[in-house]
């Protein structure tokens, strides 16, 4: 059953944009590619895959380009190398989906758990996020060695602390935004390196966005590029200096945000079939 969100309108444009960044990711690409879009594929749908290179040394740029070469609907963005943070910030906001996707390269995330962010995102949500902490009975299931869950659960305890509380899995590389909201939080996003997924959240909460914690399954891929250590030693630096970052914060609230793009052709073509009619919910 393709949820109500993805149901493709004559003339309405891309629906989906998937934005995929990498680094060194030349072994585990292709198959992430050719997996997305079948996926699309599957559901009819109008859709966009932008691959942000963040300056890898391997052949990530060229593979990205000979899938280019063969299907319009992928784009690779060519960047100097910064971080994870920039290389997601520039793909989101380059996107022209209705609903715009983050997510890993390594496919640690199976696709099919997209439909339930589109539910979440149906409901009235503005930001809908796979987490692998928060849990359901028989829903999904997580698989990560004992050391990355440990490690984990520390950098969950520090970022309630120091910066974001209420949010179990701030870290989970599979996040779904409207497209307005997406070009609201990335656009004042500053951070570049891993701590982007503690900022942006961060961002959607000052604005008075909604954020909604879906279970998925994940399973813990060989390749990973973070260093479990020295990473997460910066990632605390950085979720440290979120609040100072934006100590002069200037955001409008959720309800201005849905009021100044109530004239964009794309959001009343969303309002109009009501599966977004809700955009920001009384909470």
């Amino acid at each position: 059953m393709v949820p109500t969100g993805l149901k493709q309108r004559r003339d309405s444009g891309v629906r989906l944009s998937v934005v995929i960044p990498a680094y060194n990711e030349e072994a585990r690409l292709h198959e992430t590619l050719r997996k997305t879009v079948s996926w699309c594929d599957a559901y009819d749908l109008e859709f966009e895959v932008i691959v942000v290179d963040d300056g890898s040394r391997d052949g990530t740029v060229a593979l990205g380009r000979v899938f280019a070469e063969s299907d319009q609907r992928i784009r690779v963005l060519a960047c100097a190398h910064m971080g994870k943070g920039a290389a997601v910030r520039t793909g989101m906001l380059d996107a022209k989906g209705h609903f715009v996707l983050f997510m890993d390269a390594d496919g640690a995330t199976p696709l099919s758990e997209i439909p339930k962010l589109i539910a979440g995102i149906d409901e009235g949500y503005d930001v809908a996020i796979g987490s692998r902490v928060v849990r359901r009975e028989g829903e999904a299931e997580v698989k990560t060695p004992l050391h990355r869950r440990v490690i984990g659960r520390t950098f969950a305890f520090f970022t309630g602390l120091l910066a974001l509380g209420g949010i179990a899995d701030t870290q989970c590389g599979f996040k779904m935004f409207r497209r307005e909201v997406a070009v609201a939080i990335f656009s004042r996003q500053k951070t570049v390196g891993f701590a982007f997924d503690v900022e942006i959240l961060f961002i959607a909460r000052r604005l008075s966005l909604s954020v909604l914690e879906i279970p998925v399954n994940w399973v813990a891929q060989p390749g990973s590029k973070v260093n479990l250590v020295t990473d997460s030693f910066r990632m605390l630096w950085d979720i440290c200096r979120i609040s100072w970052l934006h100590r002069n914060f200037e955001g409008r609230r959720s309800e201005e945000l849905e009021c100044s793009d109530a004239g964009d052709p794309d959001v009343r073509a969303m309002q109009e079939d009501q599966s977004l009619s809700a955009h920001s919910r009384q909470r």
